[in-house]
């Protein structure tokens, strides 16, 4: 079974480390591959409950990386997978995904600097199924936009219209 998110390219600004959390992708495709023999009724990862570090700072229980509290924004897919959006302590947005085989993808850059974590400084503008919009307030307090298209590639970040 591929869903389009399986097909899907996530454009990548930059690469990073998340704190504690892992490498993000260094490289210009993140896709959520199902590997040969998952069956199609596994199990849908949650990424779990946020719990704080310390310094301001959390992570999933279950999905982990370390980013800012209060900036995690969590959107069901039409497949019933998760994809969260998360301010990392860099200030780049990123975002992991589970698959439709049961795992879960690595934590990509999406790039971007977010400021004001509990400020709905990341959050979903609107969602279309597969196509949706998350926004972020940047480091002159203006909301940007970047749109995910139904083909699974990105927009750049763009001066907010929402």
């Amino acid at each position: 079974m591929t869903s389009k998110l399986q097909t899907g390219i996530i454009t990548l600004v930059s690469s990073a480390v998340l704190a504690g959390g892992g490498a993000a992708l260094a490289g210009p495709a993140a896709q959520a591959m199902e590997r040969p023999g998952d069956r199609a009724a596994a199990a849908v990862p949650d990424p779990g409950v946020t719990k704080p570090v310390g310094g301001g700072k959390c992570t999933y229980t279950k999905w982990g990386g370390t980013f800012l509290c209060k900036s995690q924004v969590r959107h069901k897919l039409p497949n019933g997978h998760w994809q969260v959006f998360v301010i990392g302590t860099n200030k780049q947005a990123y975002s992991r995904w589970s698959s439709p085989g049961g795992g879960v993808s690595r934590w990509t850059s999406l790039g971007g600097q977010c400021i004001k974590p509990g400020q709905r400084s990341i959050d979903m503008a609107w969602a279309n199924g597969w196509n949706f919009a998350i926004t972020c307030i940047g480091t002159n307090d203006k909301r940007y936009y970047k749109e995910r298209y139904a083909s699974g590639s990105w927009s750049s970040w763009r001066l907010n219209k929402y």
